[in-house]
């Protein structure tokens, strides 16, 4: 009997960069959502605004746990069956973060995210840079990465307004559905490559660490993370608590934000590809310390302008380091490398939440206090992804040399 039956069609470039791009969107969402819903969720399970940083540090930690389990896995199988399970898994914790009642519970929740959150990103990451030439990875990733504009411009404001008019955990049961959604389209369209040939030798994740460039990319997006995420999770409370900004207009400043950001990271991936990534991250260290003047004490500027400025650098600075570093693993060590660049990222996520914990307090008003002291190290820790790309500039000088 004759039968008509085609397999499915996979994707081109465009709609795979698209499908991480929204893979990308879902995670990064999860990761973000208390950030600015902070004040919200503090206030409804009763818990002090300065640990906060506490539920980063759950997440990421459980995200180290898992890097340190995968990465001898993740360049073993095939990409998509790995990221359908690690995304799926995502999405079921999320519905259990929405389900929490007190701060514990939602410390736990957001740790069994970090366990399939970190492989699940690794994972999407690896599939677009296997298919994209390494010329054009820079506007490739610049692309995937629009899912944290689109996490800001949108995610975050409508996330904003559904905690003002219901409950804090609404967004997380809105965002569960849509993560359910992506993870259909994900075992529709993804294809099902076979895993990149390895050589002999490349088994142990540890070689990894022998090399002098990819342990100094690791260093340089550690150092990157640590640096914004000592703002990151308090930065809604210190404008709403310190600054005295109307809870009501927090959606507009984040797409306001969201808005520069998309377009920095466009601009930045463009001027990577073309000049490398020391120029654009340079500019966007400068415009990631103006953005944190209101931290030191200087309000000379307009939150808006000081919001964006923060927002857009950020984004730039991060598409640009990604873009530069994506170049340094062969194919058969990549998804393990971005595995282990994530845990060290996770690691100084960690070590920003303790340090944001030991310069920080509330005072007898409300006001998050140590803010001066903590806008001052994330400044001084902005220096150390440059110093880490002269460095890996000298390597590959030597290198060629050699």
């Amino acid at each position: 009997m004759h039968t008509n039956l085609r397999p499915a069609r996979l994707p081109s470039q465009r709609g795979l960069i698209a499908l991480i791009a929204a893979i990308q969107f879902v995670y990064l969402l999860d990761f973000m959502l208390l950030l600015p819903l902070g004040p919200d969720v503090a206030h409804a399970l009763q818990f002090p605004a300065d640990r906060l940083s506490w539920l980063s540090a759950a997440y990421t930690l459980a995200s180290v746990v898992a890097g340190l389990a995968s990465l001898r896995l993740l360049d073993r199988y095939r990409r998509k069956p790995a990221l359908l399970l690690c995304f799926g898994a995502l999405t079921l914790c999320t519905v259990l973060a929405g389900l929490a009642t007190d701060l514990w519970m939602l410390l736990w929740a957001r740790a069994l995210t970090g366990l399939f959150g970190g492989p699940a990103t690794a994972l999407a990451m690896a599939l677009v840079i296997d298919a994209t030439p390494p010329q054009r990875r820079g506007a490739a990733i610049g692309k995937v990465m629009l899912g944290f504009s689109l996490a800001v411009v949108t995610g975050i404001p409508a996330a904003l307004e559904l905690a003002r008019l219901g409950h804090w955990s609404l967004p997380f049961f809105c965002l569960s559905g849509l993560a359910a959604l992506v993870w259909l389209l994900a075992v529709r369209w993804l294809p099902l490559a076979a895993p990149p040939e390895r050589t002999p030798g490349d088994i142990a994740w540890f070689a990894l660490l022998k090399n002098p460039a990819l342990r100094t990319a690791c260093l340089i997006q550690a150092g990157n993370q640590f640096s914004c995420f000592l703002i990151i999770p308090v930065f809604s409370a210190f404008f709403i608590f310190n600054l005295e900004y109307p809870r009501d207009r927090l959606g507009s400043l984040y797409l306001l934000g969201g808005l520069s950001a998309m377009l920095a990271m466009q601009v930045c991936g463009r001027v990577t590809d073309r000049y490398g990534p020391l120029l654009p991250v340079a500019l966007a260290s400068c415009g990631f310390a103006a953005g944190l003047t209101p931290l030191l004490g200087w309000h000379g500027l307009p939150l808006a302008l000081v919001f964006i400025l923060f927002m857009s650098a950020n984004a730039g600075r991060n598409v640009s380091l990604a873009a530069g570093i994506s170049q340094l693993p062969a194919p058969q060590e990549r998804a393990r490398f971005l595995a282990l660049q994530s845990m060290a990222q996770d690691l100084a996520i960690t070590l920003a939440a303790l340090s944001t914990t030991l310069l920080l307090g509330v005072d007898d008003a409300g006001k998050i206090s140590g803010m001066p002291w903590l806008a001052l190290l994330a400044i001084l820790s902005a220096l150390l992804p440059l110093a880490g790309l002269w460095r890996l500039r000298q390597q590959s000088a030597a290198a060629s040399a050699a």
